[in-house]
């Protein structure tokens, strides 16, 4: 029977003391005349418990910046400051903005509202560069979130053939390779991840049950206590070098990883006559020669490729430092060239920070995006620089499994409300035909260049 894909959210409260955006002060002069209670629609502002006379310490997570407090002061007693813990989470494009609204989506599972107007660049380095076409969004029937119409989110992972052929009784003549459908276009890969529990692979693993989608680790990582019952939803990633005559495959499992190596051709070919029916990964760094080596596996008829950016979305053996929105449109464009587009799935995994770099790397040519950071993230992870399960300011580590299954699914089901938003307002009824749309996109250093090339002495090298 037919069932419309849902993900039930419920709030997830954090473990750690949240972090405020902002420090409201209150001076010596105040004269606890409560007007910035009666001010505040957030709450910031309470009275002391122990006396009723005395204002309390302002609770400065719940502020939302708005500074009503601080106009209606009588005695001008209130000031504030950007919180020193808060603009210290974070670096690169994993800002502290970012890492503050995963844990919010992770909290709640809801989409976030950030405040009256944009006030910051347009445009920025990789992904920020990049404007998704929202020309539909005035539609009146757009569906968004609210189910109006039906927007399918679902994908394949695995090789399509391109034609079927028939006998003359009706039998399939052609090969049909194995296939793993997914309800959204999101994979979750811990294999890069810098410490991970049990407990964390057991909670990662219930929350890919309970998505639907596929969880990537180590083979042999994943605990007893999760593996039985989640082996559909998990892949084991093989090391270069694994020998592919002795490995051993759980029982259920639909897809596997090899890490991609000078013997590759030969681990493909040992793996598919001893496991037919599973789906075959190859997992390789984005660098140089990427387009060409991915065009290679096609015509070994290899099924999926894991293609691997850092965590700024860059490729990772290459001097200039091509970001995944170059890289992946230029993989695209060669398979396409070549007329082999539907013969391999991609995967691109690296630098996912934001819900809006799901649709945007699909738009550059990807099928499915793999998640890595952002799932510890979702922990209420403050990305130390010098992280050690000793030393984590949270005690990550000792979070149980049903918490961080509840915080996964939440940012997951953020993500995905999201994705819907922005096919809505596209138009598309599935995120299928997202792949490779680079109409639906506008790219900043393509609109500087077409404006500034013919002035003389204004071409921009971007």
């Amino acid at each position: 029977m037919y069932e419309r894909y849902h993900i039930p959210l419920s709030t997830v409260q954090g473990r750690a003391a949240p972090v405020p955006k902002f420090v409201i002060i209150r001076a010596d002069n105040c004269v606890n005349c409560g007007k910035c209670e009666r001010a505040c629609i957030y709450g910031v502002h309470k009275r002391s418990e122990l006396d009723l006379r005395k204002m309390a310490d302002p609770i400065n997570p719940l502020c939302k910046n708005c500074f009503r407090c601080m106009e209606d002061c009588p005695q001008r007693a209130l000031s504030m400051t950007p919180g020193p813990e808060y603009k210290s989470l974070g670096r690169g494009i994993w800002s502290s903005l970012r890492i503050a609204t995963i844990w919010g989506e992770a909290e709640t599972g809801k989409i976030p509202v950030l405040g009256a107007g944009y006030r910051g660049m347009f445009a920025g380095p990789g992904y920020d560069s990049m404007w998704t076409d929202m020309s539909e969004i005035v539609r009146p029937t757009r569906d968004g979130i609210h189910g109006r119409e039906f927007i399918s989110t679902s994908v394949d992972i695995g090789r399509k053939p391109a034609s079927l052929e028939f006998s003359k009784d009706g039998h399939v003549l052609t090969e049909i390779p194995p296939i793993v459908e997914l309800p959204i276009p999101v994979i979750m890969d811990t294999t890069r991840l810098r410490s991970v529990s049990d407990d964390m692979l057991v909670g990662f693993a219930h929350a890919a049950k309970h998505l639907g989608t596929l969880l990537l680790a180590s083979a042999g990582s994943l605990p007893s206590q999760a593996s039985a019952e989640v082996n559909s939803h998990f892949v084991p990633v093989f090391p270069e070098g694994a020998d592919i005559r002795t490995i051993k495959i759980p029982k259920g499992v639909r897809m596997v990883e090899l890490q991609f190596g000078s013997g590759w051709r030969g681990d493909a070919n040992l793996f598919r006559s001893r496991f037919p029916e599973t789906v075959l990964s190859f997992r390789m760094e984005a660098g140089k020669g990427i387009e060409d080596r991915i065009l290679e596996l096609v015509r070994a008829k290899i099924d999926v490729v894991h293609v691997l950016y850092d965590e700024e979305s860059a490729e990772l053996d290459r001097n200039d430092g091509r970001h995944a929105k170059d890289s992946l449109r230029a993989i695209h464009r060669a398979m396409v060239s070549k007329a082999v587009r539907d013969q391999i799935t991609i995967v691109a995994g690296g630098g996912i920070a934001a819900a809006e770099h799901v649709p945007k790397t699909i738009i550059c040519g990807s099928d499915v995006v793999a998640i890595e950071k952002a799932l510890v993230v979702a922990l209420e992870c403050r990305d130390c620089l010098s992280c050690s399960k000793g030393s984590c300011p949270i005690n990550l580590h000792g979070a149980p499994a049903d918490w961080i299954e509840g915080r996964v699914t939440n940012m997951v089901g953020a993500w995905r409300d999201q994705l819907l938003e922005v096919l809505g307002a596209m138009g598309l009824r599935e995120v299928r035909r997202l792949r490779g749309e680079f109409g639906r996109a506008i790219f900043y250093e393509d609109v500087e260049r077409e404006a500034f090339s013919e002035i003389e002495g204004g071409e921009m090298n971007g």
